[in-house]
């Protein structure tokens, strides 16, 4: 990963399929090349969004007694870049979308595609998750109003969900709507050539894993990774509208007790997107800005924008 310190900018199964194809047809440059392959760009969200995160002792599951669901997870994402070594046959796309990625249709639906480009291996590649523009295209019937004020407020998330103690049931509602633009790049598979290969008809997953936030910091390897949610259960509802939102992630300043270091507890908050972090609110914003794989598990390097 890359670590930049920005304050304001923000893994783990392999997805339940949930796809966009984002194609291009000519929206790209071949760099010269009279190429023949082509390539559909699919975005996928992990089970994680689809399906929840389960309290357990797995290393898939929240360690510390909690379940979380996603009733909302809407996204902008875009501006797939790609090129082969040394930069040759730049490919470039200027399409975004806004997908909600609790909900896709079975049928995959397409949104672009890079048609007739040089075939090969594509060693540089990788996407945005910009802020959205009035231009956006609203992949599976998000609704306009929740587009509108995106573009508006210029988020890039609207993520609603319900965090259950699983002791006694007891449950917590609450909204992240949040400006994370960021870049991806150098999406690479482990043990694979980086990037993608293009064929005569190809395609690649961009895939989106929703339980960063319940990570234990920033860790460089998966293997080191603790889900935990004690953290956002803590969190006080400061206006008592039973919704935790942004004005509650901010209040919570006591980064300490929220995210304990050793020898009391497991987090560690440096090499993220966000240094320091002072609040809730930055550990969340740092955490989405980390999200992006390509192929499942296939890790990206990120930059804020």
């Amino acid at each position: 990963m890359t670590n930049n310190e920005v304050k304001g900018g923000v893994e783990s199964r392999l997805p339940t399929v949930l796809v966009v194809a984002l194609a291009m047809a000519g929206c790209g440059s071949d760099g010269g090349a009279s190429g023949n392959g082509n390539l559909s760009v699919l975005i996928a969200a992990e089970e994680t969004i689809v399906d929840g995160i389960q309290a357990g002792t797995g290393e898939e599951n929240i360690l510390d007694g909690f379940d979380v669901a996603f009733n909302r997870y809407i996204v902008t994402i875009g501006f797939v870049r790609m090129a082969q070594v040394d930069g040759s046959n730049p490919q470039s796309s200027n399409v975004v979308g806004v997908v909600d990625l609790t909900s896709l249709p079975t049928t995959l639906p397409q949104l672009d595609a890079f048609e007739k480009i040089a075939t090969g291996q594509y060693t540089e590649f990788g996407f945005e998750t910009p802020e959205p523009n009035a231009g956006v295209v609203n992949i599976n019937s998000v609704p306009q109003e929740a587009i509108d004020t995106m573009v508006a407020s210029g988020w890039s998330y609207i993520i609603e969900g319900t965090i259950t103690q699983v002791s006694d049931g007891a449950t917590k509602q609450f909204l992240i709507e949040a400006d994370v633009p960021t870049v991806y790049s150098a999406c690479a598979v482990e043990g694979r050539e980086p990037g993608v290969n293009v064929s005569a008809n190809s395609s690649v997953d961009i895939t989106l894993h929703g339980d960063h936030i319940f990570f234990n910091g920033f860790p460089e390897e998966e293997g080191n990774v603790q889900r935990l949610a004690q953290w956002l259960w803590d969190v006080e509802d400061i206006n008592g509208d039973d919704l935790l939102t942004q004005a509650d992630f901010e209040a919570a300043t006591d980064v300490g007790s929220l995210f304990p270091s050793p020898p009391e507890g497991v987090y560690e908050l440096t090499g993220g997107p966000i240094t320091p972090i002072e609040d809730a609110w930055d550990f969340i914003r740092a955490q989405l800005g980390t999200q992006g794989h390509i192929f499942g598990e296939g890790e990206c390097e990120w930059s804020p924008l």
